[in-house]
């Protein structure tokens, strides 16, 4: 598990992209996220790393903070892509 807000968001981004290239999709494709994430106080260093990854314009989201996580994760990202036919 990589260490810190930032580094966790990159691999859970990362991991999303690599589904969905195995999938025969990618980021553009995503229509939603939801976000939980461990800490409100980490929100802005969040945003920054997932704005980094998104299209534009970027997928609906929801991000409920506060969240306790399993295994001391600070971040965990669920996706919903419309798969190109």
């Amino acid at each position: 598990m990589a260490d810190g807000i930032e580094a966790q968001t990159q691999q859970a981004l990362r991991n999303i992209a690599a589904i969905l290239n195995a999938a025969g999709a990618s980021m553009a494709d995503l229509v939603k996220t939801t976000i939980f994430y461990a800490d409100v106080d980490d929100f802005a260093k969040l945003n920054e790393v997932y704005a980094q990854h998104m299209p534009d314009p970027p997928p609906a989201r929801s991000a409920p903070a506060n969240v306790k996580l399993p295994r001391g994760l600070l971040v965990s990202i669920e996706a919903i892509a419309l798969l190109p036919t």
